[in-house]
């Protein structure tokens, strides 16, 4: 190949490398470690304990992981004659654009995992610890963001929350009303 031509590939070669390592609206994709870190720590806090079908009343799933839940928990306090708890379906993290995470950027994920927040701006998520996810360093985050978002998609609509009083037309475990005490992150102490 002579210079001059040589000259004019170079810099479309640097595009396409360029191009070929960024996601779509410009954000950097994630690395293996990165994705494996976000896997990680994800088994080692149990977040497919809610998401994934089977695990809230047995010991295996029986729906796709990370998928979401059909079954329901409670989140109003126990009385005896209360017949109607609310109740939430922990959702779908996979990457599916319609049932799932596929639309979320990595900051909606971080947002929903320290402030409770969904996407909508609106939704509070009731059950899911996320004041306690406060402790997870800002590196950490993202690797659960970023592991989140290489899952692959799986179209699994999630019942929306019941409120209290009204019947739930899926089944759901009551074990508690949780009250969680905030954590300060690491590089905070």
């Amino acid at each position: 190949m002579n210079t001059r031509m040589s000259a004019l590939i170079r810099p479309l070669l640097l595009l396409a490398m360029t191009i070929a390592v960024t996601a779509p609206g410009g954000a950097a994709q994630s690395n293996d470690s990165q994705v494996s870190r976000g896997q990680y720590l994800t088994n080692l806090l149990g977040c497919g304990r809610c998401h994934t079908e089977g695990y809230l009343i047995g010991s295996s799933a029986t729906g796709p992981y990370f998928a979401g839940s059909m079954i329901g928990m409670a989140y109003t306090a126990y009385s005896m004659d209360e017949q109607n708890p609310g109740v939430v379906f922990a959702g779908n993290l996979t990457g599916d654009v319609e049932t799932g995470l596929g639309n979320w950027s990595v900051e909606d994920i971080i947002t929903a995992m320290t402030e409770g927040i969904a996407r909508s701006s609106h939704e509070r998520l009731l059950i899911m610890p996320w004041v306690n996810y406060n402790a997870l360093t800002r590196s950490d985050l993202e690797a659960i963001a970023h592991y989140l978002k290489n899952l692959a998609p799986v179209v699994r609509a999630i019942p929306q929350p019941v409120i209290e009083g009204e019947p739930s037309l899926h089944p759901y475990v009551r074990y508690g009303v949780f009250e969680f005490t905030p954590h300060t992150r690491p590089e905070d102490l």
